[in-house]
């Protein structure tokens, strides 16, 4: 981009900073509005024509930010699953446990889709998926959708392996895909053209009906591989950066068709158009992200900016160009007041169309593999970005320096820590677990139900911790301190000693001491990678009294995705009969391992403490 363009495009923006659409009562229209959603995948700031690049090949996406606003201070994530779990439960990611891996959803999760099909509309789901490493039990039918087509995850698309563990490199040319729960099948075409087909055909259905509808179009454009179609491809250099755009060519002019189909279908005037990009690009192939720094996977400006754009004909005036600080999770509340219908408690983001609306939150996005982490946060406001990157922390005043390049660390240590502060007190909330409680007897049995993937051990980061008093004088009797069928179980008895089993692994220790009340805590990891699946380990970990008594560490573990709705019995196991003897706290649950400290501690150890179940110790440790 030439300076001088540059220079007037921050001055735009300043300009326009704060602006706001004009929204109208949903109560004023006739009908409730259509919602067409459409997701880019690795779209970056600088891939939008609109924002400022005149040789990105964007002229129907930005026709339709002419048409409506266009936010340029717009955050989503830095990596594709955890953005779109932010978009459709308008929460933080690490809420449901993704930092940013894990399998999926919890069954029952509220999302834009439940809301809306509670609301009488027609859901449809086209495209990618990838909220998470979901199998058919996380897919797009169990969260609000009356019918999807796609894939659930990238690696899906080069269809099954000979293995049957590792994945097929990713395609555009003839992709597997899948229709609502069927099994995978090889389409002919381009990936791209068959989902606009698939889209158009969805519209083209619902001119003559009533009902309103929720179109999720969710493109993989445009994610490596770069794999234009023939007939854009022959229109650029034979260079990455032809290729990139020809691939950006294709993808907007399939978005000018599918509006296309909404002016002859004559539903344009009555539907809330929504595009938005889930994270950074990648800057292989040109700047995707010009003028910020950072792309796709870092969390910095050019990594989580993203374009927004929304249309709403009489609804949003057209020609806005907005530098007000918005965030991806902004959209599930925005199309709730657009539609008049209840949105889910517990929400971060704000509606767009609210005029009264306050100013957003601070924003925080982190990643953790148990041994390595990372995290951001942008202060509210967002003048102040904090990054520890694995230990390499830096500051960035982003009024002074909007590209975020910049380091002002040792100018403002105070501002550092008062943001790590809150960084912290965010992540502790965030990783409490909030289960169904149900209590079976007075010595603390009970029934835990609810939050299924975040309750379970198996896949990503789980911790279970619980004050055990075993009585005095046991008996070789067993005695199950907590079970989940199929998945876990911890058990004691005077002659086995404590025993923990996590699908298969087993770690055994002496006893507790009768008549004392000593924390347990289960803590565990699990790895799995598609690239390849060799990479795959897991970690299971016994604490008692905040001292690791058992470690085991597994490479190549398999993939269990059974059993995760079974409830978890607290006291005794499923059946009834192996009911421990003692007392028992109410449990904790975190949706992360704990990791020890350099003594192999963990209660009060900063990040990974653990909250106390026993009345002693939590009153000498503090919640």
């Amino acid at each position: 981009m030439p300076p001088w363009l540059f220079i007037a495009l921050a001055a735009l923006l300043a300009l326009s900073a704060g602006a706001a659409p004009t929204a109208v009562s949903p109560e004023s229209s006739n009908a409730p509005p259509n919602v067409l959603l459409i997701v880019l995948d690795d779209f970056g700031f600088n891939d939008l024509g609109a924002n400022g690049n005149p040789n990105t090949p964007t002229p129907n996406m930005d026709a339709l930010a002419a048409q409506g606003v266009l936010y340029t201070r717009h955050y989503a994530d830095a990596s594709c699953s955890v953005a779109r779990v932010a978009l459709m439960t308008g929460t933080f990611p690490a809420r449901h446990g993704l930092r940013p891996n894990h399998l999926g959803l919890s069954a029952g999760t509220p999302t834009i889709a439940t809301m809306l099909q509670a609301r009488g509309y027609r859901t449809q789901h086209i495209g990618k998926w990838h909220i998470v490493s979901a199998t058919l039990d996380q897919s797009p039918s169990h969260f609000g959708f009356d019918n999807w087509y796609g894939f659930l995850h990238n690696n899906e698309l080069g269809g099954p392996s000979e293995n049957g563990i590792d994945y097929q490199t990713p395609t555009y040319k003839n992709p597997w895909l899948r229709d609502n729960q069927s099994p995978l099948r090889q389409e002919s075409g381009h990936l791209t053209n068959i989902l606009t087909a698939r889209a158009i055909a969805f519209l083209d259905e619902q001119k003559e009906k009533s009902q309103p509808w929720f179109l999720n179009l969710w493109y993989y454009a445009p994610h490596s591989p770069i794999q234009p179609a023939d007939n854009f491809r022959g229109k650029y250099p034979d260079t990455p950066e032809g290729a990139y755009h020809a691939l950006i060519d294709q993808l907007d002019s399939s978005i000018g068709r599918v509006i296309a189909a909404l002016d002859r279908n004559g539903d344009s005037e009555n539907t809330l158009v929504i595009l938005v990009s889930d994270n950074g690009g990648t800057n292989r192939e040109t700047d995707n992200n010009h003028p910020f720094t950072g792309g796709k996977t870092w969390f910095t400006e050019g990594g989580l900016r993203t374009p927004l754009i929304m249309r709403w004909p009489g609804h949003i005036q057209p020609n806005g160009v907005s530098g007000e600080l918005v965030s991806i999770m902004d959209i599930l509340p925005t199309i709730a007041q657009a539609t008049a219908a209840a949105p889910p408690t517990g929400l971060v983001g704000r509606s767009l169309l609210d005029s009264e609306r306050g100013e957003l939150p601070a924003l925080y996005w982190e990643y953790s593999n148990s041994q390595r982490h990372q995290y951001s946060i942008l202060s509210q406001g967002g003048r102040w970005r904090l990054t520890d990157y694995f230990g390499w922390r830096w500051l960035v005043d982003l009024d002074a320096d909007p590209s975020g390049k910049g380091d002002v660390l040792s100018q403002y240590p105070e501002i550092a820590e008062e943001l790590t502060n809150d960084y912290l007190h965010w992540h502790r909330r965030m990783r409490k677990v909030t289960v169904n409680y149900e209590p079976l007897n007075s010595t603390g049995g009970a029934l835990l139900s609810g939050n299924d993937l975040q309750r379970s051990p198996g896949y990503s980061g789980f911790t279970f911790a619980i004050g055990v008093t075993p009585p005095e004088g046991q008996d070789d009797k067993p005695g199950v301190i907590a079970e989940q069928a199929g998945r876990w179980r911890l058990w004691t008895s005077a002659a086995a000693g404590l025993r923990l089993n996590v699908l298969g692994q087993e770690i055994e220790v002496p006893a507790l001491r009768g008549g004392q009340c000593s924390e347990v805590v289960v803590s565990s990891f699990f790895n799995f990678s598609p690239f390849p699946a060799s990479a795959n380990f897991s970690y299971i970990d016994l604490y008692i009294n905040g001292e690791r008594a058992g470690h085991l560490n597994r490479k190549h573990p398999m993939l269990k995705t059974a059993d995760y709705a079974n409830p978890t019995y607290v006291g005794m196991n499923p059946g009834g009969e192996e009911v421990f003897r003692g007392r028992l706290g109410k449990p904790v649950i975190l949706n992360e391992r704990v990791v020890p400290d350099e003594d192999g501690k963990v209660i009060g150890n900063g990040i990974s403490g653990v909250p106390s179940t026993c009345p002693a110790q939590r009153d000498k440790n503090g919640p």
